[in-house]
């Protein structure tokens, strides 16, 4: 009997969740969380989120008292916004392109 993909997706979420602080579970075998994995099918949200994640770095910005030391802590969630931005977009892009 095959199980439908709702029951995987759990399955594969209870495993990550199990084995997250494995250090050799996941590193170096190939494999990736399916729910993690299938986020890179859906570019927008990729789009959605790091913009969502530069909203409280751009407020900090606009409402505090910017030091040396605050924007060095800003540093890499500017990062990891920029990164799932221009990711989603590329693949967006490469998704146009092809037939």
């Amino acid at each position: 009997m095959k199980k439908n993909e709702f029951e995987k997706d759990i399955e594969d979420l209870k495993d990550w969740l199990d084995h997250q602080y494995n250090p050799g579970h996941y590193i170096g075998s190939g494999r990736v969380p399916r729910p993690i994995g299938r986020l890179t099918k859906y570019p927008l949200l990729l789009i959605i989120f790091g913009i969502l994640n530069m909203v409280p770095v751009i407020m900090f910005l606009v409402f505090s008292e910017i030091t040396w030391s605050s924007l060095k802590s800003l540093i890499i969630p500017f990062l990891i916004s920029i990164g799932l931005i221009i990711g989603g977009y590329s693949r967006m892009r490469n998704r146009k392109k092809q037939p």
